[in-house]
């Protein structure tokens, strides 16, 4: 009987922390989109007004900001001050595959590359104007991801739980 009421228990505590841990993926992803743009419009900023040579910029851009996105950027920075020859787009490739806690899905990786792709390569009014179109596209993407966010989060946690007690509710 004991062990019955054991397995139960155990199966529902492990099928709550799997609906939590995908419910998690769903909340993290516009967070990280936001400390994303943050970092861009702090990065607009140094480009702009500071005009410190581009490792720095990305080093100092992330002021206030921790996790994977400012793991994003300061791998970014070492990577482009260790190896001079790499071009930022190349640096920001091997940035984004050697930071692995990040949520972020394959349109926010392109808009990156993109842009990246164009970081140092153009005067400062251009990438301005590179800069204010990423961060569109991100807000844009930001809000789709929140809407997201908002059905299925929920979802996850309640079938995490409710699977659980219907698989022990199967089981005894």
């Amino acid at each position: 009987m004991w062990l019955k009421i054991l397995g139960s228990l155990l199966v529902v505590i492990a099928g709550t922390c799997i609906g939590f841990s995908l419910a998690g993926r769903y909340v993290e992803r516009p967070r990280q989109i936001r400390q994303l743009i943050s970092c861009l419009s702090a990065l607009k900023s140094h480009i702009n007004y500071v005009a410190v040579p581009l490792p720095e910029a990305l080093s100092q851009c992330t002021g206030g900001i921790t996790g994977p996105v400012a793991d994003l950027f300061h791998t970014m920075a070492e990577l482009l001050k260790s190896k001079g020859w790499l071009t930022p787009q190349a640096a920001m490739l091997q940035a984004l595959t050697e930071t692995d806690r990040l949520v972020l899905s394959k349109p926010e990786r392109e808009i990156i590359a993109v842009f990246s792709a164009n970081l140092g390569g153009m005067n400062r009014e251009e990438q301005h104007k590179s800069l204010d179109l990423v961060h569109e596209q991100l807000s844009r993407i930001q809000y789709e991801a929140e809407k997201i966010c908002d059905q299925n989060a929920r979802m996850y946690r309640y079938l995490g739980v409710c699977g659980s007690l219907a698989v022990v509710i199967v089981l005894v």
